[in-house]
């Protein structure tokens, strides 16, 4: 045998580690994924669930003495940075800022075929949400669905089971049909700091669900401005036809984080895999 070979299979050893490492994060971080799935949105290009931006918080504050999965702690902390910081809802603030937040709709498909709501006064994620944060559904500008801590109400803290928002009242929707808006702050520990993860979704929908009112009502609203899945919907309904949940492992590059206000967002999914530490 060469003598090389000893430091050959060294070198083959620290290489497929890392890789390795890489692999098992891409699938911790693809569980944390999702979209709406009743009514289903559609999607400008390939069907994804990341996320679509990933930065650091923008409210200063104590964020990396909580853990990813300390409930308790982010919610608290969230909540008390929402007051003091002037904001009754996530989408004033995501929509404030295209280049910080994210792009209107995300991912999703604004123009696409409108769905029929459904008629259970409930909308569905495509999986089970993992990650505290608060969560809110409109119809074009009046809220009907707002919490906190979404992965607690909504859902068992399992990917498995999807989460059902609960109670959603389709009423306000015209005849003409409305927007659902879904927006989804998640709260994610990366590299032992704490990060935020922006979701957002338009799905057009016919208008109200079958046998309730036509009236719109509005609420004042001040705004500013991959995975991949088999799904295929008929022309007007909110449920898929068929649905696959198997998914190809995502990496995403996650940005060092501080209590800054200003920072750089990140794009997803990116080519580089950083490994997840949590506290």
């Amino acid at each position: 045998a060469s003598a090389t070979e000893p430091f050959k299979a060294m070198v083959s050893i620290t290489t497929i580690v890392p890789v390795l490492a890489c692999f098992i994060v891409s699938l911790s971080q693809v569980s944390a994924h999702g979209y709406m799935y009743i009514p289903l949105a559609e999607f400008t290009d390939s069907v994804t669930s990341a996320w679509i931006v990933q930065i650091e918080p923008q409210w200063s504050g104590d964020w990396d003495s909580c853990s990813s999965s300390d409930d308790d702690c982010l919610t608290t902390l969230y909540t008390s940075l929402k007051e003091s910081n002037g904001y009754s809802d996530i989408r004033t603030l995501l929509d404030s800022d295209t280049d910080l937040y994210g792009a209107n709709c995300g991912f999703t498909d604004p123009d696409a075929t409108p769905k029929d709501p459904p008629t259970t006064g409930d909308a569905t994620f495509s999986r089970g949400m993992v990650h505290a944060g608060p969560c809110e559904i409109w119809l074009d500008d009046t809220m009907v669905l707002s919490n906190d801590d979404c992965q607690t109400a909504y859902g068992d803290g399992t990917q498995d089971k999807a989460s059902v928002f609960t109670p959603v009242d389709y009423s306000s929707c015209p005849t003409g049909g409305c927007m659902l808006r879904f927006y989804w702050l998640a709260f994610q520990g990366v590299d032992s700091k704490m990060v935020w993860q922006v979701y957002k979704d338009c799905v057009p929908l016919t208008g109200p669900a079958e046998g309730t009112s036509t009236n719109s009502t509005s609420s004042t609203l001040t705004t500013g401005s991959s995975t991949t899945e088999d799904v295929s919907t008929s022309s007007s309904s909110g449920t898929p036809d068929n649905f696959s949940t198997t998914e190809t492992p995502m990496t995403t590059t996650a940005t060092s984080t501080s209590t800054s206000t200003t920072t750089d967002s990140t794009p997803s999914p990116s080519e580089k895999c950083t490994a997840r530490k949590r506290k």
